[in-house]
Formats: C-alpha cells, structure tokens, sequence
C-alpha cells in the first residue's frame, strides 16, 4: 500500500459515501476505527445541502477487539429505531478488513426492520471511483424491476451524484435540453432517488448516462436485462451538445417506431435552447471570432483529470476555441486505453499517473499557458506562477458554487468559455502590478511639516555620474558550460526579469540561463539577458 499525502481519488468508503449521500432513505454504516469517521465531517463541509450526510461509523476499538466485542448490530439497532431507513449499507473499513470478520452474521442477529446490504470491497484495491460505480451498479442490479415502458418518450439519467464537479447544475442543464425537446425524465439516479425509482429505471424509453466514471455500468446492466439502449456520450461544448441531440431524437424515435407509439420527438429551432428563447443557445461561436479571442490560437493548453472532462475539455479547447493542447492526462488506469483512442488526435503522449508529483513535473517541464486539471494541479500552477481552472474531481470548495455553473450543453459551453478567458486575461492583473506596482498607493502621504527629502539611498552615498564614473565590466566569456552548471544572476538583470509577464517568467529565466552557459557566462547581466533576448527572436 503506498503512503501519499495527496490522492486524486479517496478511499473505498468515500465512494460509498457518494452514493449513500445521493439516494433518499438509504443509509451507509462502516465498520471501521475512530479516526475513519471524518467523512462526515467532508461531505457536511463540502455539499451544503441542509440535510446532514446519512452516515454513520460503527466505531472499533482496540477494546472492544480485546473484549470480543462487536458492536455493529447495536449501531444498526439504532439507526433503525431512530432513523427509519428502507436499506442500510454496511462496508468495512481498510482497517478492519484485515479482522476477518463476518459482517452477514453481525448484521443478522441485529434483528432490524430495515433491509441490509454488506457492500463486500476490498478498500486496499478498490478506490472512490470503482466503489462507487460498483455500489450503484449493484443497487441497480438488485431493485430495478421490469416495468412497461412509459407511454411518453422518457429517459433516465443516470450518474449525477453526491460530491461531482457541478453534478447538480449539468442536472439543470440536461433537465433544460430535455424539456424543450418534450422529453419526460423517468428517473435520476443515484442523485435524488429511492429504491422505489430504482425498481421503475426500465419504464424508460433511454438512459443517458454521460459520466464514465459513475452511471454507464448501471446503463449496461439495465441494457443487458430489459434492452434499454443508452446515449453514454458527454454534452461538453456546442458541437458535440449538438450531436447529442441529433442522437438523443434518432434513438427515441427509434425505440417509438419499434413500439408503434405515434408520440415522435423534433428537434425545435436552437433559439428554444437558450435562457431567453431568442438568441442562439451559446455564445461561444460568435466569441471566438472577436478581438478577445484570436490571441486564444497561439496559448498552449495542459489538460488533466477524470476521462470524462479531460476528453470533453481537450476537444472543447482544440476545436472550438482553437488552442493549442500541449499535453493531457487521466489518473484512472483503467480509462487510459478509452482516452488514447478519444485524444489520439490531440496528443501524441497521453500522461497517466495517480502520483501528482509526476504531473506537477510534466507541467513544469511544458510551461503551458492555462492549466486545466483538479485542484492538486491548482497548487502545482500556483506555484509555478502559471493559471490554472479546476475541471474535474477532486476539488476545492470554491468548486461547489450556489449559482448556476455546469459543464453539460449550451449552458455548459459558456460557463467554460467563460472560466477560461477570465482565467487567462485576470493573471495580467500580476504582471501589471509587478510593472507598476500600487500607483503609489503603498506610499503613506508624508507630513506636510515635514521637509521634503531628495530620494537618496539612506545606506550608499549617492554619486553623480561623470566621466570618471565606472562603467559596468563587460560579462567574461569562457568555455561553453554543462546544463547542470549553476551560474549567478546580477541584480539588474534580476530586475529586467521582473518585467516579464510573471505566467512566462520561468520559461524566460531557463532560456537565457541556457544561453548563457551555451555561450560560456557563468554571471548573467543585464547585457546577457538582451542578448538572449535577441538570439531567441526578441
């Protein structure tokens, strides 16, 4: 088991945290020590939704294993009594994995009203994302039920959940698309749903499951045991939100015409599709044919995250806002085969690691212009002086917001045009105040009893100069150095550097340090740095 400080993914349990956090009137109990119980506190901090998370740590001490004692059937006895759930989910913890303990016993001799699933994972191999797809999926192979088909064209959707990157606003945006089609939802799930939904999932005439990480399995096992096709493609950007439509009516239609249900759907005019009813459904077409974006050609874009985003973001940054993808990354295994296929046009390594230091390399090495990755890749490009926008899972708070901010559709492909461009053009706001500092702001105003002083030096002497004055030495030129040879930076041409744009500064500094030693300096002056300047094209 390796030791890291920061995961992409969190453990098992998270995971069934998600799910057990999005259905109603199911609750999750994990078998596991005191220090395992911080997951409330993650979920309270993180979902601001008023009701508090259904979760509950059945506490293990060291001595209660020395005494024998078991106490997970009082914690389901409890939650029972108090609580009134239909269906408890019951895992165990990385710790209390190696007991060995029967948990189906335990749970049986509990005697409760309420149905109980022991959700068997190994949390040393499985993490957030497997756990909760498989809990989902599981719960889906258990409940859901044949049922005639709605007499209406109706679709489920299946993925939005506890804790997505903006899961509930792409809800919005889906709900928003489907209503102006005439399309009826069925069912969400797991996000708002009851095992009662869960039983109804067949009665729909498709699933939409736009998530790879969380809902197209449930999709495969609903297509598998009652033939519900499914439209597993993400709506990410105004191209492919409008191929998705395209195939969302061609497989309604398709599933009404085997029916002989006269109800056909029609792709209304794409006026209907936006807030007012009256203008185009995005903006984005018209934006990046201004002023505002044409510089937007030549920046080079870092990509990195879950499959679905970084496949959605890479296509969206290349071919509707004409960037430059200068490399891209998944940290899920299991999806690099699915995201090579999908960016083989794009780019030709694609970087899959779960250790953010690789990434935090990788990116320093390519120096791009806007970082699209989660928030660990936040801190890395903070550091490295560049900008960054969070784009998928895990995320820091400001990535829950209250308004209204999806990904998915029209909708969607505004709020990301707008993220980048404010993204890009508010990191100007440094580099100005590096040029200009406060406008003089940081300047108390000085007394007006007080004399007014020549700016001299309080600690050198100010000397005029003259003919007589030193000239500054000539930079010594030597034998061509190795590239790990340190060499020293005059504080003039420490200074110069300061006027560099701050997101470029670093690529400048191993540029000219690189000229430097090609050409034999070991002390770097300001007439090192024009020069350098001057070789690589001004």
């Amino acid at each position: 088991m390796r030791l890291a400080y920061w995961m992409y993914q969190g453990t098992a349990h998270y995971g069934i945290g998600r799910i057990a956090n999005s259905l109603r009137n199911i609750h999750a109990v994990f078998h596991a020590p005191q220090g395992d119980a911080y997951i409330n506190a993650v979920f309270a901090m993180l979902e601001r939704t008023p009701a508090f998370p259904p979760l509950t740590t059945s506490v293990v001490s060291g001595r209660d294993l020395a005494q024998g004692n078991l106490r997970l059937p009082e914690t389901l006895q409890a939650i029972d009594q108090q609580l009134h759930p239909e269906l408890i989910v019951v895992a165990a913890s990385c710790s209390t994995t190696l007991l060995q303990e029967n948990l189906e016993v335990a749970a049986e001799s509990a005697d409760i009203s309420a149905e109980v699933l022991i959700y068997d994972v190994n949390p040393y191999r499985v993490q957030e994302v497997a756990a909760a797809d498989g809990l989902f999926t599981e719960l889906v192979r258990r409940y859901a039920t044949a049922t005639p088909l709605t007499t209406q064209p109706s679709v489920n959707i299946l993925g939005p959940a506890s804790m997505g990157l903006h899961a509930r606003h792409d809800l919005t945006a889906l709900r928003r698309m489907l209503q102006t089609l005439g399309v009826q939802v069925n069912v969400v799930a797991p996000w708002g749903a009851t095992l009662d939904d869960l039983r109804r999932l067949p009665a729909a005439w498709l699933n939409i499951a736009p998530y790879r990480e969380l809902g197209q399995q449930a999709a495969q096992v609903l297509h598998e045991q009652f033939g519900t096709p499914s439209l597993c493609d993400a709506p990410i950007g105004v191209q492919p939100t409008l191929a998705w439509l395209h195939q969302l009516v061609e497989q309604l239609n398709s599933v009404g015409s085997k029916q002989n249900n006269p109800s056909e759907v029609m792709l209304p005019p794409l006026t209907a599709f936006s807030l007012d009813g009256l203008s185009t459904p995005s903006s984005v077409p018209w934006f990046v044919r201004t002023a505002d974006m044409e510089s937007f050609s030549r920046r080079r874009m870092f990509v990195f995250g879950d499959a679905t985003h970084v496949a959605g973001m890479t296509r969206f940054l290349h071919d509707e806002l004409g960037t430059q993808i200068c490399g891209a990354g998944t940290y899920l295994p299991d999806q690099a085969d699915w995201l090579r296929e999908q960016l083989a046009e794009y780019v030709d390594d694609l970087l899959v690691t779960e250790e953010f230091q690789v990434t935090a390399q990788r990116i320093e090495e390519l120096q791009p212009d806007l970082v699209c990755g989660t928030q660990m890749e936040r801190h890395t490009a903070r550091k490295l002086g560049l900008q960054c926008m969070v784009i998928a899972p895990p995320m820091h708070i400001e990535n829950h917001p209250l308004s209204y901010r999806p990904f998915l559709g029209f909708d969607g492909a505004d709020v990301i045009a707008d993220q980048i461009y404010m993204t890009s053009t508010l990191g100007m706001e440094q580099h100005l105040i590096d040029m200009f500092g406060d406008a003089g702001l940081e300047v108390p105003p000085m007394p007006e009893t007080e004399p007014v002083l020549p700016l001299v030096d309080p600690v050198l002497p100010a000397v005029p100069l003259t003919e007589e004055s030193p000239t500054p030495a000539a930079p010594v030129k030597g034998a061509p150095l190795a590239d790990d040879e340190p060499v020293e930076w005059q504080p003039d041409a420490e200074a110069m550097m300061k006027k560099i744009p701050f997101f470029v500064r670093n690529k400048a500094r191993r540029n000219i340090e690189q000229y430097a030693r090609a050409q034999g300096y070991r002390v770097i002056t300001t007439q090192i740095v024009l020069e350098a300047r001057e070789h690589v094209g001004g």
